[in-house]
């Protein structure tokens, strides 16, 4: 799939998922689980984050960067860096969501491959 990343939405936080989920069904409006938000970052390089609305950008700035990027492009750069990062931990699943409609999921450990990435 392919999404279209600009200053507004070029935005991804990371979540560590529970170690153990609740047994049983969740109806009747659920069951809390806790999720830890270790990081957050821009995934597009490079790419400013404008202080003003769209609307207002293109009213006094006319047109503005763009970017498509595909899900396997950011498996290829995010996995590996992100796998890198100090709160990751082995055997522990993380989610990363991207405000642009991108979401990925991984398996901490070392090395990271894409075998290691959790599928839906």
């Amino acid at each position: 799939m392919k999404y279209t990343v600009d200053g507004w939405n070029n935005f991804c936080s990371v979540f560590e998922l529970p170690e153990r989920y609740p047994s049983g069904f969740c109806f009747g409006g659920g069951i809390p689980v806790t999720v830890t938000m270790v990081d957050w970052f821009n995934p597009v390089s490079g790419m400013g984050q404008p202080a003003i609305s769209k609307e207002q950008w293109v009213k006094k700035l006319g047109e503005f960067q763009t970017e498509e990027v595909s899900d396997d492009g950011l498996r290829e750069s995010l996995l590996p860096w992100v796998s890198m990062k100090n709160y990751v931990k082995k055997g522990r699943t993380y989610l990363i969501l991207c405000n642009f409609g991108a979401s990925l999921t991984f398996k901490g450990g070392e090395p990271m491959t894409q075998e290691d990435e959790v599928k839906p």
